[in-house]
């Protein structure tokens, strides 16, 4: 009971002096970088005590992967700093909620330490796990690229094969599907944007290919950038050629998706069996 008594008051203290010196002091930034972050309202306690420990400073090796993750999941841009901060804030409000909360299940079941070791457990797993499903969110991410990517090829080079510049081809079939919440379509969306204010065309999709951060794309906008200037029959059947290769990858996707939704399926098919076996066989063993 002491243990955990005392667990309790360090964590829920803890929590406490971190909200007492943040203050207001993080509220703008909250709302500026918040995108789709959880545990907000634990936010200015974990922004000060990143700031307070100078842990970008202090753990920069292991952030840095982090950075770049979170720079092309959330199309960051010049917020990328602050993305990856929130990012931090999110998994530090989960350690200091798992912690104070454990503690606190702990006192109110007569000082059980049982709780107190499950919340340690729990907070030392779950920002391991948040950091692994960045990499799950990413290789999503590029495979919903390539999916559309080969559709987007073929129609730019039907474009430019009817007589269509590729700025203006590119213009045309991204705004037709704008509206569409797509990773490759926002990056598509970003860069049509720099191309009607007058940016470099080199330059946008240079930018684009980083952003995207996908091989496939960056063989796209090479094939673009080398073929442009020519135009008319070169660079149609350039993209053809790379659409060609990006249908297979699709299929090849596609399949890897649909072999997943199978497997997933296993187990609740199992349970439908075991119950379907209990209540056929119920009767009968009741007769005997």
């Amino acid at each position: 009971m002491l243990i955990s008594g005392i667990f309790c008051s360090v964590a829920v203290g803890l929590v406490i002096i971190c909200f007492i010196f943040a203050g207001s002091k993080y509220k703008l930034f909250i709302e500026e970088n918040q995108a789709d972050f959880q545990f907000l309202f634990l936010a200015p306690a974990s922004l000060w005590l990143i700031d307070r420990t100078n842990l970008f400073e202090r753990l920069s090796s292991y952030i840095t992967p982090v950075q770049h993750k979170v720079a092309i999941l959330y199309s960051a841009g010049k917020k990328v700093p602050q993305y990856t901060k929130m990012f931090m804030a999110q998994m530090i409000s989960i350690v200091l909620l798992c912690l104070a909360g454990g503690s606190l299940f702990a006192v109110l079941n007569g000082g059980d330490t049982r709780f107190v070791v499950f919340a340690v457990v729990l907070a030392i797993l779950i920002p391991i796990v948040s950091v692994k499903k960045l990499d799950e969110k990413m290789e999503k991410r590029k495979q919903d690229i390539i999916i559309e990517l080969p559709e987007f090829a073929s129609k730019i080079a039907l474009l430019v094969n009817a007589g269509e510049t590729v700025q203006q081809a590119i213009v045309r079939c991204t705004m037709m599907k704008a509206d569409i919440d797509h990773p490759l379509y926002r990056e598509l969306t970003d860069a049509v944007t720099k191309i009607k204010n007058g940016d470099s065309f080199n330059g946008v999709m240079e930018d684009f290919s980083k952003r995207c951060g996908v091989q496939e794309v960056s063989i796209f906008t090479t094939t673009i950038l080398l073929n442009y200037k020519r135009g008319g029959n070169q660079l149609s059947l350039s993209l053809r050629e790379i659409s060609r290769d990006l249908w297979e990858k699709r299929k090849s996707i596609s399949k890897k998706r649909g072999e997943e939704a199978s497997s997933k399926l296993i187990f609740p098919m199992m349970l439908i069996f075991i119950a379907v076996l209990i209540i056929v066989a119920y009767p009968a063993l009741r007769i005997f």
